[in-house]
């Protein structure tokens, strides 16, 4: 069987393997109790300039825990491509970084887009930034 690799990315997020970095949150921070039903998951895939991906992970990493602490994040994860030697696995993207984000519901996800921690973020990598495109996905 042949899978893409947005598959494969989208299947570990939906799965909740995505959040063993250690970067992720230990609980959820929902204030109440939450309804895994109302769980989003998103797939953001960022395309950096050549040669920039390093010095995007790392402005990107010391938003992380700003993020973790909002509330209703269950995980944020950034990931880049390794060489696993599996064949079914692509290329190789080195301008890419990939996040698995796990966020209690949409309204939280919303919140977290508008929040100005990520609008700092935003114009720390203005400069470095090609493309993002999200997967924002819920549990079939």
């Amino acid at each position: 069987m042949s899978f893409s690799r947005r598959a494969f990315v989208g299947f570990m997020a939906a799965a909740g393997l995505a959040g063993n970095s250690g970067l992720a949150a230990e609980e959820s921070s929902c204030d109440k109790p939450c309804d895994d039903d109302q769980a989003v998951y998103v797939v953001a895939t960022i395309m950096v300039k050549s040669g920039k991906r390093d010095a995007f992970v790392k402005i990107f990493k010391d938003n992380v825990p700003n993020v973790l602490a909002e509330e209703g994040c269950i995980f944020y994860d950034p990931l880049v491509d390794i060489d696993s030697g599996i064949g079914a696995q692509g290329s190789l993207r080195s301008d890419v970084m990939v996040v698995a984000e796990k966020w209690a519901s949409l309204e939280h996800l919303k919140v977290h887009l508008d929040a100005p921690h990520m609008a700092d973020y935003r114009e720390k990598v203005k400069d470095l930034v090609i493309s993002t495109e999200l997967q924002i996905l819920g549990k079939a």
